[in-house]
C-alpha cells in the first residue's frame, strides 16, 4: 500500500513485487527486466487514475496519460475551489469597501457581511493555504465568512494556481518513464516533468529486485483508493503477456503450442 509523508506517496507494494518476481521465475524470464517493466507500467496506470480527469479513465486500453479535457476539468476545479473561500466583487466595489473598512470587517446596514477585503496576491495566497485540507481542496465557508476579493485580483491568482494543474499526474508519469514504460502525455502534464517530484527506480533486497515508485504533489491521496485494483489488473495482464511470450518462444523453437 502507499506510504504518505509531506504530500509524498511511495508506491512499493510488497505483494505486487513478490508476485511479479514469482511470475518471472515460473516462466523463465529475466527477473530484473520483468519487474522493472511491470512496475513502470503500473506507474503509468497510477498516473492515469490520478486527478484531474473529465471522465473516469480506463487502464484497460491505451498507453497515453491524460487528455486536454482532463486539464480543463482541473482548471475548472481550481476556480470552483477558490470561489468556496472568496466572495468576488467588481474591482471598484472592492476598492471602496477596503477604504471604508480600513482593514476591518465590511458592514452593510449595520451588519457584518464580510470579515474584510483582500487586496493583494500575497494575502490571497495565505488565505487560500489556510483553508486547504490535506487533499489540497478548500473547505466551503458560509457567505458571511468569505472575504471580498476584486475580480481582477481573483482571476490573476486563479490563473497562477491553474498552472499547477496536471502536476500530480506528472509525478507518476515521470516515474513510469524512468522505469522505461512507453506512453504519451498531453502538454498540460508534460510541462511539469522537469519540476515535479516524482520518480521510479529499481533496487534489490534479499528477496530479489523490486521497483519503487514515488510522487509528491497535492492530490496524490487519491491513489490509495485505486491502487489494489490497479495492481490486480497489472498482474493479470503480466500473466497474459508472459504466456504470449512463452508461446512465441516455443514456436520459434519448433514446439507445438495450442
Amino acid at each position: 500500500m502507499p506510504r504518505y509523508g509531506n504530500n509524498k506517496v511511495y508506491v512499493d507494494d510488497s505483494v505486487f513485487q513478490q508476485k511479479a518476481r514469482k511470475l518471472a521465475k515460473q516462466l523463465g524470464v529475466d527477473e530484473h527486466k520483468f519487474v522493472k517493466e511491470q512496475t513502470g507500467i503500473l506507474a503509468r496506470e497510477v498516473a492515469k487514475m490520478t486527478p484531474p480527469y473529465a471522465k473516469f479513465p480506463s487502464v484497460y486500453k491505451g498507453t497515453s496519460v491524460g487528455t486536454a479535457k482532463d486539464i480543463k476539468q482541473g482548471e475548472w476545479a481550481v476556480l470552483n475551489d477558490l470561489r468556496k473561500i472568496c466572495f468576488v466583487v467588481k474591482n471598484n466595489i472592492a476598492e471602496r469597501a477596503h477604504r471604508h473598512a480600513k482593514g476591518g470587517p465590511v458592514y452593510r446596514l449595520g451588519k457584518i457581511v464580510a470579515p474584510g477585503v483582500i487586496v493583494n496576491i500575497g494575502d490571497l495566497a495565505t488565505w487560500h493555504k489556510r483553508n486547504e485540507d490535506h487533499k489540497g481542496r478548500t473547505k466551503g465557508l458560509d457567505v458571511p465568512l468569505l472575504p471580498w476579493v476584486g475580480e481582477s485580483l481573483f482571476l490573476k491568482y486563479a490563473k497562477s494556481q491553474q498552472k499547477n494543474v496536471g502536476i500530480a499526474k506528472a509525478a507518476f508519469y515521470k516515474a513510469s518513464l524512468q522505469l522505461g514504460a512507453k506512453g504519451a502525455a498531453v502538454k498540460g502534464i508534460k510541462r511539469h516533468i522537469a519540476t515535479t517530484s516524482g520518480g521510479g527506480k529499481m533496487a534489490k533486497s534479499s528477496k530479489g529486485p523490486y521497483g519503487l515508485i514515488s510522487g509528491q504533489a497535492k492530490g496524490l491521496w487519491h491513489v490509495n483508493k485505486h491502487l489494489p485494483a490497479l495492481e490486480r489488473n497489472r498482474l493479470i495482464k503480466a500473466v497474459k503477456r508472459l504466456e504470449y511470450v512463452n508461446r512465441q518462444a516455443s514456436k520459434k523453437a519448433g514446439f507445438k503450442t495450442r
